[in-house]
């Protein structure tokens, strides 16, 4: 079995959360024409990822929320999206799957806070991975920095996940980190890594340069964007991940006599 899945690479307008859901919603009809059965956008793409602010935020089912269902069920396509949600404890950098028929599938907070920009200091961690399904596979969400994190990754191939889906907001002088660390969590794993950041361009926290990308679980890049806004599109397919899988697992060390 394969999933088409869709990278929507684009700069957000900053803290202009409705001109942002009315270019989502454009990108979900382009990625549904394309035949993907999902479309993900990068970390905070309504409002634009900002460490200090937690403007907007509301409850998991808030407006914006609804208007990310409603862009996944006008065009019968899942979707995974970002808010900064009001939950227990205070404000969580969240990111959403929604089914084709708009329902919410899977609910990620980001668990490792990028504490050097004080993110620590307006947000709240998560705790808990996160799964969905899509066409078979069984996928899972991180958020940007949790890449740097190598048991998020072991934790979810532990659970099963054939894929894990991270939406970011990576910036251009570290994007070498980006494609090293996608490359490298879907060959530890055996799993698919999908990575979409921010397309070129400057925010008032960061400099982006795109390079959304794929890794299959051999490690190596099956898609890679440049620096412009648009949909990289690639296959997830369920034969690569069995076939990756078999002989030695390099997550695994050998056993001893």
């Amino acid at each position: 079995m394969t999933v088409r899945l869709a990278l929507a690479q684009l700069l957000p307008a900053w803290n202009e959360s409705g001109a942002n859901l009315a270019r989502i919603d454009r990108c979900v009809a382009a990625a549904a024409d394309a035949g993907a059965s999902l479309v993900c956008f990068p970390e905070q793409a309504l409002w634009g990822w900002n460490p200090a602010s937690s403007r907007g935020a509301e409850a998991l089912g808030g407006p914006l929320t609804r208007g990310l269902q409603a862009c996944a069920r006008a065009h019968g396509i899942g979707l995974v999206g970002s808010i900064r949600e009001i939950a227990e404890g205070g404000v969580r950098n969240t990111a959403v799957a929604i089914d084709p028929d708009g329902g919410i599938a899977a609910v990620y907070a980001k668990r490792h806070l990028f504490s050097p920009s004080g993110e620590d200091e307006t947000y709240t961690a998560g705790l808990e991975p996160a799964l969905f399904s899509c066409g078979g596979l069984s996928l899972g969400l991180a958020v940007c920095y949790d890449l740097r994190f190598p048991g998020v990754f072991a934790e979810y191939r532990a659970l099963g996940a054939d894929a894990v889906l991270v939406p970011a907001a990576w910036p251009a002088e570290r994007l070498r980190h980006w494609h090293l660390f996608l490359r490298a969590r879907a060959l530890d794993n055996r799993i698919y890594l999908a990575g979409v950041s921010y397309a070129r361009g400057a925010t008032p926290v960061s400099d982006y340069d795109g390079g959304s990308a794929v890794a299959d679980p051999e490690g190596e890049m099956i898609a890679v964007a440049d620096e412009e806004p648009g949909l990289l599109l690639a296959e997830l397919d369920s034969e690569r991940i069995r076939s990756a899988r078999i002989g030695p697992d390099p997550a695994r060390p050998p056993a001893r006599g």
